[in-house]
């Protein structure tokens, strides 16, 4: 179960909207929900988040509807470009 200070992190990202359809397409605000990046064999708890709307997380267009690699094919960013998007958007560096 995540501790107060976590909801609290994930609803900062939450709110951020969706980083694709803010970066790419300019709109801001688009209703996110979270897609926990598995990096390095991470497990779900502790990966990294891109806030998405449901269209690019669940969608045909998606990161699971394309699969990852497609996904960071179609629109030519990787999903560590993304992560660092929304922490640079939330005021932290990822190392």
């Amino acid at each position: 179960m995540a501790t107060k200070s976590e909801k609290n992190t994930l609803n900062k990202i939450a709110e951020l909207g969706c980083i694709l359809c803010a970066e790419f397409f300019g709109v801001e605000s688009t209703p996110a929900e979270l897609h926990h990046c598995r990096r390095h064999g991470a497990v779900r708890a502790s990966s990294e988040i891109l806030p998405l709307c449901p269209e690019h997380h669940r969608g045909n267009t998606g990161i699971h509807g394309l699969g990852v690699k497609r996904f960071e094919r179609e629109y030519q960013i990787s999903c560590e470009e993304l992560l660092e998007r929304v922490s640079k958007k939330l005021g932290k560096r990822i190392s």
